[in-house]
C-alpha cells in the first residue's frame, strides 16, 4: 500500500504530464483514504477498490472549481479523474460523483 504522500506525488506528476494548470491541491494530510469504494468508470470498472482522492483546484471566473483525482491505494495507480457538474447549476450533483457521496 502506498502513502498519502505518495499518492500526492503520483497525483502531481499526472497533472503535470497533462499540462493542467492548478491554483491549490491538497497537501498530503488532506489526501483523503476510503476504502472499499465502488469504482463506477474505468479500467476497475464495478469493482470495490480501497482508494486516495486528492482534490485540486483550477480557476475559475468567479472562484476555483475542484476537480479529484482517485488514485489505487494499493499501487498508485491512477483511476480517474471528476468534477463537479458544471451547467444550470453549481451545486454538487451527489448521484452522479462518487467522491461526493
Amino acid at each position: 500500500m502506498i502513502t498519502k504522500q505518495q499518492a500526492l506525488e503520483n497525483a502531481k506528476d499526472y497533472i503535470n504530464k497533462r499540462k493542467r494548470n492548478y491554483v491549490y491541491i491538497d497537501t498530503s494530510d488532506k489526501v483523503k483514504y476510503e476504502e472499499n469504494k465502488y469504482i463506477y468508470y474505468g479500467k476497475y470498472d464495478e469493482q470495490n477498490r480501497n482508494i486516495y482522492v486528492v482534490n485540486y483546484d483550477i480557476e475559475g471566473y468567479t472562484e476555483s472549481i475542484p476537480h479529484f483525482i482517485a488514485l489505487d491505494a494499493e499501487i498508485g495507480e491512477v483511476l480517474f479523474t471528476a468534477m463537479p457538474k458544471i451547467g444550470k447549476t453549481n451545486f454538487y450533483n451527489k448521484t452522479l460523483n462518487p467522491l461526493l457521496k
